[in-house]
């Protein structure tokens, strides 16, 4: 599923759970994050955080996102 744009929680450490995703015009909230997952790249310095979630109308998709490390960040 591809989604128009990802609606994030955001705390303390700024956007840190998906809340909701835009598909089709149509805003459907996270329900359930069923696993998460860190990867950090030493080479190009990305982070990426990757999800499992269940949406609202019971559908499982994965959610990715993808930051850049700040020096000396572990």
């Amino acid at each position: 599923m591809d989604f128009d744009r990802v609606e994030w929680y955001a705390g303390y450490c700024g956007q840190e759970k998906p809340r909701a995703v835009w598909a089709g015009g149509h805003r459907l909230e996270v329900a359930e994050i069923i696993w998460q997952k860190r990867i950090r790249s030493g080479r190009s310095g990305l982070t990426r955080e990757i999800y499992l979630c269940r949406l609202e109308n019971g559908r499982q998709v994965r959610i990715e996102k993808s930051t850049a490390t700040e020096p000396g960040e572990e």
